[in-house]
């Protein structure tokens, strides 16, 4: 079942180096979490954000940045250093506005291969690898 947890946004804009960046964090997990941290900003407020990333030119903004051994009670930076948007590649380049925001955290699972390698991956949960549906995700309410 989706946990729907208190995400912690704050919005940093610094005049000197015109960087936006987003803190997140999920107070109420605990342990150690491994995923993709999901950024999701849209212009409107038809459905959550999740459900507004398309593959087409009304997708609206997600931004991404791997997690990996990721204590939930720290504050994770997002910055244009450290994640990846599309359509927009970069956070800096958001372009100023009013946004619905939201926050989601695609789990990974641990393989141990045969040949000793370690992989983590998302794993198909019964939902068929549609990351904003995905039982077990973590996510925001829209603010």
């Amino acid at each position: 079942m989706n946990k729907i947890l208190t995400v912690i946004f704050l919005i940093l804009f610094s005049n000197a180096f015109a960087q936006t960046q987003f803190q997140v964090s999920f107070p109420n997990q605990k342990g150690l979490l491994d995923g993709r941290l999901l950024l999701l900003l849209s212009k409107n407020d038809k459905a959550e954000p999740r459900f507004q990333v398309l593959d087409g030119h009304d997708t609206q903004l997600v931004f991404g940045l791997t997690l990996d051994n990721w204590p939930s009670t720290k504050t994770q930076n997002m910055t244009t250093g450290n994640t990846f948007g599309y359509p927009i590649e970069a956070l800096k380049n958001i372009p100023a506005g009013d946004y619905y925001l939201q926050v989601l955290l695609h789990k990974y699972e641990t393989f141990h291969r045969k040949d000793g390698k370690i992989v983590k991956l998302p794993m198909d949960r019964g939902e068929g690898q549609q990351w904003n549906l995905a039982p077990g995700n973590i996510y925001s309410k829209p603010v």
